[in-house]
């Protein structure tokens, strides 16, 4: 069946999610069922391009994360984002995105804080 046949019979407020996720899959995402297609309870898709990967994580419709990580940084134990965000599928999605290539003027270049994370000084 045509996919904008399948948009037209889905409600309102979940078709703005399905397209963004879509969108996505249209640039080149990739994505992983968590746990298992069969029963997914969490949907990710990923996009590793320019030296660097773009992810994104949804739970639900209302509870989604993306996240930009250089790829060499991948390789330490907790890779530090270039950029995050949380909200909806739509929002993060439609958000990374639009975000300029990695490496190009515009893109975000800086590691962020760990998004949630605890800092503990080394005294304690």
């Amino acid at each position: 069946m045509n996919s904008s046949l399948l948009l037209a019979k889905l409600p309102d407020w979940l078709r703005p999610h399905i397209e963004a996720i879509e969108d996505s899959r249209r640039a080149g995402f990739v994505f992983v069922y968590l746990p298992s297609l069969a029963n997914m309870s969490t949907l990710q898709g990923i996009l590793k391009v320019n030296g660097a990967m773009d992810v994104y994580s949804a739970a639900s419709t209302s509870d989604a994360v993306a996240a930009r990580y250089r790829l060499e940084d991948l390789e330490t134990g907790r890779p530090r984002p270039l950029w995050h965000a949380h909200g909806s599928v739509t929002d993060v999605v439609r958000e990374l995105m639009q975000l300029p290539p990695h490496g190009s003027k515009g893109a975000p270049s800086l590691t962020l804080p760990l998004p949630g994370g605890l800092w503990v000084p080394p005294f304690a």
